[in-house]
């Protein structure tokens, strides 16, 4: 069981730091994940606040995998150890999802102009689907700030995450992209 939950921490706890280096260093990072699914859950349909995302469950599994490892270290039983470790992963997910909300909501204070997003080139962070039939999430600097932002695509094919895109056009506070 010990071995479980290093075999989760370690790669979790890797990916935590380097999400939170680009992030604060503003790098457009180019992590392969291949993280497709419709496993997108909306909290909010305003706010974009989203639980399951990437991001998130990076959260999740880190302090998952270490507060297990710690609990086994204090001789807990396993049945503990997994409710207790899970309850933790919860929580900082959680607080992660908060955290980036917060952000979100400083943007849409006016501190940021989608109009100056047109013409910058990003990466796909959630898979946008073809011919706007739902949207993505993509990386963008807008403003000398990497900026998390829902993106449409009026390509004939679904644009996957990782791939790179350019900003064509704003609608609403969306992005329009094309596949580059």
């Amino acid at each position: 069981m010990e071995k479980f939950y290093l075999y989760v921490a370690v790669p979790a706890s890797l990916l935590l730091i380097i999400q939170s280096i680009m992030t604060f260093l503003g790098l457009s990072g180019d992590i392969d994940t291949d993280f497709d699914g419709d496993g997108d859950v909306e909290m909010t349909g305003e706010t974009g606040l989203t639980l399951f995302s990437f991001r998130n469950l990076v959260a999740f599994f880190t302090f998952f995998g270490w507060s297990g490892l710690w609990l086994i270290s204090l001789n807990v039983k396993a049945l503990w150890v997994v409710l207790i470790s899970v309850t933790v992963g919860f929580v900082f997910m959680l607080i992660s999802m908060s955290l980036f909300f917060l952000v979100s909501k400083m943007q849409r204070n006016g501190t940021i102009n989608l109009m100056n997003a047109i013409g910058q080139k990003g990466d796909v962070y959630i898979t946008i689907p073809a011919k706007r039939q739902n949207y993505g999430k993509v990386m963008v600097v807008v403003q000398g700030a990497l900026t998390e932002i829902e993106a449409i695509t009026d390509d004939d094919e679904t644009i996957k995450s990782g791939s790179s895109v350019e900003v064509i056009a704003v609608e609403g506070n969306r992005l329009i992209v094309r596949k580059i």
